[in-house]
């Protein structure tokens, strides 16, 4: 399983980090985000990935993208073998890489767009030998290793994000449609005024059933979901230097105050510590 210090709404303290893990004995892992990217390349045997409202079966060459934020949670079943490459990414670092018009956080904004998160890079892509070489890199001591790791991790992500542009995808996702549209609207909607109510008229279901789905399908509540949804926009806001009124406008609240004490509550500081 994945290692649990960077699991649960985690911290990554690197610009990145990989593992390589292959096992046969899984635990259960509920519903969770990171305020970091994540990146889950499957090498060998088979699983399942659920990642906001969709369920994938995976394969080898198949990679998994979740951007910050996105809910998600791997279904693994007790015996069956699964070896993959894990890169915990920071967003901060992928921007500071990042030129005009090559923007290395494109995987994972189209992913979000297209409500597809699974992909399939072809073999002249190279990804393989890629995660192969950097896992070497990463644990290299020789002068120079440090280096070679970066820009090797930079032109694996180059080719991640041409295999997405590309589009060519991996698995096809399967969920409650119902869920999904409700789910796709609240991402595109996020910072407007969204009630149970007019949720439920939208989308021709009643509101105590939906309310039960969605915790089914996502492990949150409507109103969790969109809570957390709305405050790591709002971190990220900050992180780019938007003022805090600003952030807490352009999140989707209307009261400052409120604002405040729902992010101190979430991220354990004030917005103005960022």
């Amino acid at each position: 399983m994945e290692p649990l210090q960077y699991e649960e709404r985690g911290y990554l303290h690197e610009d990145f980090r990989l593992f390589h893990l292959a096992d046969d004995n899984h635990g259960e892992f509920p519903y969770h985000y990171h305020a970091f990217h994540k990146v889950i390349a499957v090498l060998a045997g088979r699983t399942e990935y659920a990642v906001e409202g969709e369920r994938y079966t995976l394969q080898p060459g198949d990679f998994v993208l979740v951007g910050r934020g996105c809910i998600h949670r791997p279904i693994m079943t007790e015996g069956t073998f699964y070896e993959r490459v894990v890169f915990y990414i920071s967003p901060e670092y992928l921007q500071s890489i990042s030129r005009e018009g090559e923007d290395l956080e494109t995987c994972f904004r189209l992913a979000q767009e297209r409500f597809c998160y699974v992909y399939r890079a072809e073999e002249e892509d190279g990804l393989q030998s890629l995660f192969t070489a950097l896992e070497a890199a990463r644990e290299d001591r020789a002068f120079g290793s440090a280096l070679r790791s970066r820009a090797l991790f930079t032109e694996l992500m180059v080719a991640i994000n041409r295999a997405v542009i590309r589009g060519e995808r991996g698995g096809e996702g399967r969920g409650d449609n119902k869920i999904v549209a409700i789910l796709q609207y609240l991402n595109a909607h996020l910072t407007e005024t969204l009630t149970i109510d007019e949720l439920a008229a939208r989308f021709y279901i009643s509101k105590y059933h939906m309310m039960r789905r969605f915790r089914e399908e996502t492990g949150y509540t409507i109103h969790n979901y969109i809570a957390e949804k709305r405050l790591m926009l709002a971190q990220q806001l900050l992180q780019r230097g938007f003022s805090l009124t600003a952030a807490a406008e352009q999140s989707g609240y209307q009261d400052y105050s409120t604002f405040s004490r729902a992010y101190k509550k979430q991220f354990g500081h004030a917005p103005s510590a960022k």
